[in-house]
């Protein structure tokens, strides 16, 4: 366990607590910013080609439960791996830093250092799909595995609860690779909860592509809808 800071703007960050590391520099730059919004700040770090990502706190009860291990960062962390032994693709995690020292600074709850997948081919799905850019057997390539993911991650009883198409990233072969996994895995004994999670995060996700312009075809719908599940199933 190391203490790690990243300069930002060129102004060095809070501490952090860096739990998983491997021969990158304690201290980093970031370069270029990806995106910043309230959930998250996402760049790429000065001269490589890692791409970092810190959590921000929404509130104060972030901070507990980063103590009790159950906070965004912990839980994308731990889906990341989980995803993985399931058999799915997801980006090399190759540094992970916890936001639980005291500073003035304390702005985030956490970050960790990943692949650029766009350095190997991949870009975001819901852009592939926005710009027009993938033909209709590739489209339905990608889709149907998708859907498969998603199933395997139901028949685990696992909810992927906030996922989109952000979420996913596609070569030009139609390998995909999942981001961003905030999962949580349900126990048989929370049966409801567990159908209730689900449904709503696949009505959810149906709703979101129609909304932000990645219309879902009708049978893309219908195939999706196959993976809600019946009350008293």
């Amino acid at each position: 366990m190391k203490l790690s800071v990243i300069k930002i703007n060129g102004e060095k960050s809070q501490l952090f607590t860096t739990l998983k590391h491997s021969g990158l520099p304690q201290e980093h730059e970031l370069d270029h910013v990806l995106v910043d919004h309230i959930p998250s700040l996402v760049g790429i770090l000065k001269n490589s080609n890692f791409v970092i990502k810190f959590i921000k706190a929404r509130s104060w009860h972030e901070y507990i439960k980063l103590l009790w291990n159950h906070s965004r960062i912990t839980k994308e962390i731990k889906g990341s791996k989980l995803l993985e032994s399931l058999g799915l693709t997801v980006p090399v995690i190759y540094e992970t830093g916890l936001g639980i020292i005291p500073s003035r600074k304390h702005e985030y709850i956490g970050y960790y250092i990943m692949e650029n997948l766009t350095q190997s081919g991949f870009q975001e799905l819901s852009k592939l799909i926005r710009d027009n850019v993938i033909d209709a057997p590739m489209r339905h390539k990608i889709m149907t595995s998708v859907y498969d993911g998603l199933k395997i991650m139901r028949d685990n009883r696992i909810v992927f609860s906030d996922f989109h198409l952000d979420n996913i990233f596609a070569d030009s072969n139609g390998n995909i690779t999942w981001i961003d996994p905030g999962v949580t895995t349900y126990s048989i004994m929370n049966e409801k909860k567990f159908r209730d999670k689900l449904n709503y995060s696949i009505n959810r996700y149906i709703f979101y592509c129609n909304d932000r312009g990645n219309t879902l075809s009708d049978e893309e719908t219908d195939m999706f809808r196959n993976l809600l599940i019946p009350p008293h199933s």
